[in-house]
């Protein structure tokens, strides 16, 4: 799909510094890519495509820099369930093969969530293995035909779940072993997997990550792979860490004769560098934070779906005091619910400032910056995108002022963090190219899309069933797991209610 050659968003209210008021401008775009940025009618290029931009705020495309296209289907079938049954519940896959059909319908629906919630590049961590290439070309297909900025990692792992849950084995009867067992791929085959699709696709608004589940589920010769694919190709290395406490006890087991840290391990396999973006990064300590950012390494952020599998919340304040680099996520539509920013922004800000009466640190102007020039920098676009300025994609978002959000406009920002639902969301642009106008999705059919979602949903939901039926009985022993580790002591915490205290802070308790 090629952008039109030129466009001219007339009249927008622009938001392109963070730190001022936003002011009337033409925003010129040729050829996918900002050229001016004027005075309101100081020139229109004859045959230009006009997009009206007045009574709307023109901000930088959100960048939604961690999330899961794999079970969109699955919207709203979880409630009050930790990680570690989720992630068994939810992301260990059902004994039917998925078509590519279904393949491509999750990411489009997925996808089209994103842009009507103002994200114009979605970093999908998706969650596959040798033998499901299909299943690949079609997500990239879709995310072609939708029309969004996608920054694709392919998922991949070679140690089973059982692996993953201390202490399991002295509990769960030999009979069930086998449902959460399992014989992966040689690390070898999974590396020549994830390389294939980087070498042969040139999709204009696609680029490639490498992701490895989490350190936790991967050998050291995986990771070691994987890391060298990433410098070699120099891309990002996405991976989920210390996403929840029990992870701890498991890395001083996993990983012993690597210091008993994930920080460890992934500093041997050589993935800990400024390449790395770490996803949550709920539960480190004061010392891993500082090797975090003397590595240069970042932190992706997902709020919603942090709380909503019991996990805590990342001490962001720490993080950034430290100089760590962070970016916002959205995370599965399963575990998160919605594709949407907007409340990622205000929860991370409201979170910090229920940490006590000190200051905050973490305000709607750090939010806004995290959901867009933070997003592209830790995804390696930050030439390209997640800024209003000359020579940058123009990847934009147009917010409805007319909306009651915004009346009276008293400060751009705080309104965008702290009012702004998604419900205001007018116009997308991606790459130079209008792909929601009007709140209406222009790429693609989207009764088309929703008649084949409803066809396919009864199918879905059935495995969902049989799914669960077939792993009930493991469940009471990966809880048990859970309210096991959850009870050990330890130095530091991450629960809502914990002290995050900073050095200088006014109030010892925030």
């Amino acid at each position: 799909m090629a952008a039109h050659r030129e466009l001219v968003v007339a009249g927008a209210t622009v938001l392109s510094d963070f730190a001022a008021a936003p002011q009337p401008k033409d925003i010129f775009i040729k050829d996918g890519r900002i050229v001016s940025i004027a005075t309101p009618a100081e020139r229109i290029d004859r045959g230009a495509v006009i997009v009206d931009g007045r009574r709307k705020l023109a901000i930088p495309g959100l960048i939604n820099a961690h999330y899961h296209s794999h079970d969109v289907l699955s919207r709203g079938v979880f409630e009050d369930i930790p990680l570690e049954a989720w992630i068994v519940l939810a992301i260990l896959p059902p004994t039917r093969t998925l078509t590519a059909r279904e393949v491509r319908l999750r990411t489009l629906l997925g996808a089209i969530d994103c842009l009507r919630n103002g994200i114009t590049t979605v970093q999908d961590m998706l969650g596959c293995g040798p033998g499901s290439e299909a299943h690949v070309e079609a997500a990239i297909k879709a995310y072609e035909d939708v029309g969004i900025r996608c920054v694709l990692g392919l998922q991949v792992g070679d140690r089973p779940p059982i692996d993953c849950l201390p202490g399991i084995r002295a509990d769960l009867p030999g009979d069930l072993v086998p449902l959460l067992s399992g014989k992966p791929p040689e690390a070898r085959q999974i590396v020549d997997f994830v390389s294939a699709p980087i070498a042969t696709n040139t999709v204009n608004r696609l680029s490639f990550a490498i992701a490895p589940g989490s350190p936790q589920r991967c050998s050291f010769e995986l990771l070691k792979g994987l890391a060298e694919l990433s410098a070699h190709h120099h891309l990002p290395l996405i991976t989920h860490v210390n996403e929840s406490k029990l992870q701890i006890y498991l890395a001083q087991e996993l990983y012993a004769e690597h210091g008993g840290s994930p920080i460890d391990f992934l500093s041997a396999a050589g993935a800990f560098n400024k390449r790395l973006c770490m996803a949550h990064g709920i539960w480190f300590n004061d010392q891993e934070i500082d090797r975090i950012a003397e590595a240069g390494a970042a932190v992706a952020t997902c709020p919603t779906s942090n709380l909503k599998l019991k996990n805590g919340v990342a001490p962001l304040r720490k993080l950034r005091q430290a100089g760590v680099r962070l970016a916002l996520g959205a995370d599965n539509t399963s575990a998160g619910d919605a594709q949407n920013v907007f409340e990622a922004m205000k929860l991370v800000c409201h979170l910090s400032a229920a940490k006590g009466t000190g200051p905050s640190t973490i305000r709607a102007r750090d939010a806004l910056a995290m959901a867009t020039a933070g997003g592209a920098d830790v995804l390696g676009l930050s030439t390209k995108v997640g800024k209003i300025q000359v020579g940058m994609s123009a990847d934009l978002t147009l917010l409805d002022l007319s909306d009651p959000s915004y009346i009276p406009l008293n400060d751009a920002v705080r309104q965008v963090v702290y009012c702004e639902s998604g419900r205001g969301v007018h116009t997308v642009i991606v790459d130079g190219e209008v792909v929601i106008a009007n709140r209406q999705v222009l790429t693609l059919d989207y009764d088309e899309v929703l008649e084949e979602a409803h066809a396919l949903s009864e199918f879905h939901m059935r495995d969902s069933r049989d799914h669960r039926a077939r792993l009930e009985p493991v469940l009471p022993y990966i809880l048990k797991v859970v309210r096991d580790q959850g009870a050990r002591p330890l130095a530091f915490s991450r629960w809502p209610s914990a002290d995050d205290g900073l050095a200088g802070d006014e109030s010892a308790s925030c």
